[in-house]
C-alpha cells in the first residue's frame, strides 16, 4: 500500500524553561512508559533524552537510567 501524504501540520510554539528536576522527571517518565509514549511525542521524548545526555558524563546517564 502506499503511504497517502499527510498534510504539514500547523507549528505550535510553547516557551518553557524546564528545571533540572522536571527535566529529569519527564525523562524517567518518559523511559518508564516509552511502550505507551501516545503517537506524535517521539520528536519532544527524543529532545528531551538528547538534553539528559548532553548534561551528564555516561557514568551519570547510566545511573539516571538504572
Amino acid at each position: 500500500m502506499i503511504p497517502m501524504p499527510q498534510a504539514p501540520q500547523k507549528q505550535f510554539t510553547l516557551s518553557y524553561n524546564f528545571n533540572s528536576t522536571e527535566v529529569a522527571a519527564l525523562a524517567r517518565f518518559l523511559r518508564d512508559n516509552e511502550e505507551n509514549l501516545p503517537p506524535g511525542l517521539e520528536l519532544f521524548c527524543k529532545a528531551l533524552e538528547d538534553s539528559v545526555y548532553k548534561s551528564l558524563s555516561l557514568d551519570e546517564v547510566k545511573k539516571f537510567y538504572s
